[in-house]
Protein backbone atom coordinates (compact mmCIF):
# COMPACT_ATOMS: atom_id res chain seq x y z
CA UNK A 1 0.00 0.00 0.00
CA UNK A 2 1.88 3.67 -0.87
CA UNK A 3 1.73 6.10 1.79
CA UNK A 4 -1.10 8.52 0.50
CA UNK A 5 -3.55 4.87 0.25
CA UNK A 6 -2.41 4.72 3.91
CA UNK A 7 -2.80 7.53 4.84
CA UNK A 8 -6.15 8.22 4.11
CA UNK A 9 -7.09 4.31 5.90
CA UNK A 10 -5.65 6.25 8.94
CA UNK A 11 -7.58 9.14 8.75
CA UNK A 12 -11.07 7.23 8.36
CA UNK A 13 -9.55 5.73 11.01
CA UNK A 14 -9.23 8.95 13.09
CA UNK A 15 -12.82 9.91 11.95
CA UNK A 16 -14.46 6.39 13.05
CA UNK A 17 -12.57 6.92 16.71
CA UNK A 18 -13.56 10.48 16.81
CA UNK A 19 -16.93 9.62 16.09
CA UNK A 20 -16.91 6.57 18.86
CA UNK A 21 -15.51 8.89 21.49
CA UNK A 22 -18.18 11.24 20.88
CA UNK A 23 -21.00 9.25 21.38
CA UNK A 24 -19.20 7.92 24.04
CA UNK A 25 -18.98 11.34 25.72
CA UNK A 26 -22.70 11.81 25.02
CA UNK A 27 -23.04 8.97 26.96
CA UNK A 28 -20.60 10.56 30.30
CA UNK A 29 -20.07 12.99 32.57
CA UNK A 30 -16.69 13.70 32.46
CA UNK A 31 -16.06 17.26 31.97
CA UNK A 32 -11.95 16.73 31.74
CA UNK A 33 -12.67 14.13 28.71
CA UNK A 34 -14.71 16.60 26.70
CA UNK A 35 -11.91 19.30 27.57
CA UNK A 36 -9.39 16.75 25.99
CA UNK A 37 -11.95 15.94 23.01
CA UNK A 38 -11.88 19.72 22.31
CA UNK A 39 -8.45 20.41 22.20
CA UNK A 40 -7.83 16.88 19.88
CA UNK A 41 -10.65 19.24 17.66
CA UNK A 42 -9.44 22.35 17.26
CA UNK A 43 -5.98 21.26 17.28
CA UNK A 44 -6.88 19.08 13.66
CA UNK A 45 -8.08 21.97 11.86
CA UNK A 46 -5.61 24.59 13.14
CA UNK A 47 -2.96 21.78 11.32
CA UNK A 48 -4.94 21.62 8.91
CA UNK A 49 -5.04 25.28 8.37
CA UNK A 50 -1.19 25.71 8.86
CA UNK A 51 -1.72 23.26 5.44
CA UNK A 52 -2.53 26.05 4.20
CA UNK A 53 0.16 28.91 5.70
CA UNK A 54 -2.34 29.70 8.71
CA UNK A 55 -0.25 32.25 11.18
CA UNK A 56 -1.18 30.63 14.40
CA UNK A 57 0.02 33.10 16.77
CA UNK A 58 -2.04 33.27 20.03
CA UNK A 59 -3.93 30.42 18.77
CA UNK A 60 -5.75 29.53 21.49
CA UNK A 61 -5.61 24.76 21.51
CA UNK A 62 -7.95 24.61 24.47
CA UNK A 63 -10.75 26.06 24.49
CA UNK A 64 -14.15 25.21 26.05
CA UNK A 65 -16.61 23.42 23.70
CA UNK A 66 -20.03 21.87 23.95
CA UNK A 67 -20.54 18.45 22.74
CA UNK A 68 -22.97 19.93 20.30
CA UNK A 69 -19.39 22.21 19.01
CA UNK A 70 -17.18 19.33 19.20
CA UNK A 71 -19.82 17.22 17.04
CA UNK A 72 -19.96 19.81 14.32
CA UNK A 73 -16.52 20.12 14.33
CA UNK A 74 -15.64 16.15 14.08
CA UNK A 75 -17.65 15.94 11.06
CA UNK A 76 -16.03 19.02 9.13
CA UNK A 77 -12.77 17.94 10.22
CA UNK A 78 -13.07 14.56 8.51
CA UNK A 79 -14.79 15.66 5.38
CA UNK A 80 -11.82 18.51 5.14
CA UNK A 81 -8.97 15.85 5.57
CA UNK A 82 -10.69 13.50 3.28
CA UNK A 83 -11.26 16.39 0.62
CA UNK A 84 -7.68 17.04 1.05
CA UNK A 85 -5.97 13.94 0.90
CA UNK A 86 -8.38 12.88 -2.53
CA UNK A 87 -6.25 15.73 -4.08
CA UNK A 88 -3.32 14.25 -3.43
CA UNK A 89 -1.06 11.75 -5.14
CA UNK A 90 1.95 10.52 -3.48
CA UNK A 91 4.76 13.77 -4.65
CA UNK A 92 2.38 16.16 -3.42
CA UNK A 93 3.22 14.53 0.16
CA UNK A 94 6.57 15.82 -0.01
CA UNK A 95 5.41 19.32 -0.64
CA UNK A 96 6.07 21.70 2.32
CA UNK A 97 3.90 24.17 4.07
CA UNK A 98 5.20 27.39 5.87
CA UNK A 99 3.45 28.76 8.68
CA UNK A 100 3.87 29.94 12.25
CA UNK A 101 3.54 28.16 15.86
CA UNK A 102 1.24 29.42 18.48
CA UNK A 103 4.45 30.79 19.66
CA UNK A 104 5.14 33.27 16.88
CA UNK A 105 7.55 30.54 15.48
CA UNK A 106 8.24 30.53 11.79
CA UNK A 107 8.24 26.85 10.46
CA UNK A 108 7.87 24.57 7.54
CA UNK A 109 7.17 20.70 7.10
CA UNK A 110 5.67 19.03 4.62
CA UNK A 111 2.35 17.72 4.43
CA UNK A 112 3.35 14.14 5.31
CA UNK A 113 4.60 15.30 8.62
CA UNK A 114 1.95 17.23 9.74
CA UNK A 115 -0.58 15.06 8.58
CA UNK A 116 1.21 12.42 10.29
CA UNK A 117 1.49 14.38 13.64
CA UNK A 118 -2.65 15.41 13.10
CA UNK A 119 -3.20 11.32 13.57
CA UNK A 120 -0.27 11.15 16.61
CA UNK A 121 -1.64 13.72 18.29
CA UNK A 122 -5.27 12.87 18.03
CA UNK A 123 -4.66 9.30 19.41
CA UNK A 124 -2.42 10.66 22.24
CA UNK A 125 -5.16 12.28 23.51
CA UNK A 126 -7.91 10.26 22.78
CA UNK A 127 -6.06 7.91 25.07
CA UNK A 128 -6.32 10.77 27.75
CA UNK A 129 -9.44 10.76 27.18
CA UNK A 130 -10.24 7.12 28.06
CA UNK A 131 -8.85 7.34 31.16
CA UNK A 132 -10.69 10.54 32.22
CA UNK A 133 -13.67 8.32 31.33
CA UNK A 134 -12.67 5.54 33.04
CA UNK A 135 -11.56 7.90 36.48
CA UNK A 136 -15.36 8.89 35.99
CA UNK A 137 -16.15 5.80 36.93
CA UNK A 138 -17.41 4.84 33.23
CA UNK A 139 -16.23 2.09 30.82
CA UNK A 140 -14.01 3.45 28.09
CA UNK A 141 -14.92 2.54 24.26
CA UNK A 142 -12.13 0.31 22.44
CA UNK A 143 -10.86 2.27 19.45
CA UNK A 144 -7.87 0.42 18.98
CA UNK A 145 -6.67 0.72 15.29
CA UNK A 146 -7.01 -3.36 14.77
CA UNK A 147 -10.48 -3.15 16.28
CA UNK A 148 -10.98 -0.73 13.29
CA UNK A 149 -9.58 -3.15 10.56
CA UNK A 150 -11.34 -5.96 12.04
CA UNK A 151 -14.89 -4.00 11.89
CA UNK A 152 -14.49 -2.23 8.50
CA UNK A 153 -12.86 -5.29 6.78
CA UNK A 154 -9.29 -3.73 6.22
Amino acid sequence: MESLDHLKRLFRFNDWANRIVLRTLRETDSEEALLTFAHVLVTEREYYERLYGKDSTGFDFHPKLTIEECASLALENAGLFETLLGGFDEEGLGQSASYRTSEGVPSRNTYREMLSHVLFHSMAHRGQILSSIRRSGNRPPSIDYIIFERETGG
